[in-house]
């Protein structure tokens, strides 16, 4: 994975993070006005996972063409 791909990782294993603590908070005392904050992180979440899955993909290609012949 190159610098750029592993510094996007980060942001993105960061940004979980930060969804997990909101969340955490939520959890602790949901309201009503905070739900759709909830729903929102919940689908960015998503959304993350996908990102982190394409830069896996990324990195697994680049290497299978470093290693053709």
């Amino acid at each position: 994975m190159s610098t750029e791909e592993s510094n996007q990782m980060m942001v993105l294993l960061q940004e979980l993070s930060m969804l997990k603590e909101a969340d955490a908070a939520f959890q602790a005392n949901p309201t009503d006005s905070e739900r759709e904050a909830y729903q929102l992180r919940q689908q960015r979440r998503g959304e993350i996972g996908v990102e982190m899955k394409a830069l896996a993909e990324q990195k697994k290609k680049a290497e299978e063409e470093r290693s053709e012949p």
